[in-house]
């Protein structure tokens, strides 16, 4: 009998690190991915706000933009009204200044609920870890010495 409860414990131990604990680091990446997502788009609406504000810059305002391999060029923009926001896949897409802080809101509230739901799958796993590991030790204290 008490081979047979060391068995057990044993099964439960595998699991608790090769599936429970693995699946808890995947869905920790995945968070911090969307977490990165979302501190991008909160980024952008702030440069949104900061370019169109009309206070800082009332004749528009200048830039250097990088034309690649760290080569750049000076550039000036005079009307802010329309802008070109990459909405995927490099592709871009013209918003007015009030479509793009739509855009901008609906995304991170999509990647903000992507985020509650794996917080609350990593607490479901975390629940299933301790679960676990309160049937090891009480099959632990009933097995035999």
């Amino acid at each position: 009998m008490t081979s047979n409860i060391e068995n057990t414990i044993t099964k439960y131990e595998n699991f608790i690190n090769d599936v429970l604990k693995e699946d808890l680091r995947i869905i920790h990446l995945k968070l911090e991915k969307v977490n990165a997502e979302v501190s991008d788009l909160i980024q952008q609406k702030h440069a949104l706000r900061v370019m169109t504000d009309k206070n800082m810059h009332p004749d528009g305002f200048k830039t250097q933009m990088n034309l690649g391999c760290n080569f750049f060029m000076e550039a000036s923009v005079a009307d802010t009204s329309q802008l070109l926001i990459n909405i995927g896949l490099n592709t871009f897409l013209e918003f007015s200044l009030l479509e793009a802080n739509k855009y901008l809101d609906a995304r991170i509230k999509v990647f903000e609920q992507s985020s509650q739901e794996l917080l609350k799958k990593a607490a479901e796993t975390k629940a299933h870890i301790k679960l676990m590991l309160f049937g090891i030790s009480e099959l632990q204290e009933h097995k035999p010495s």
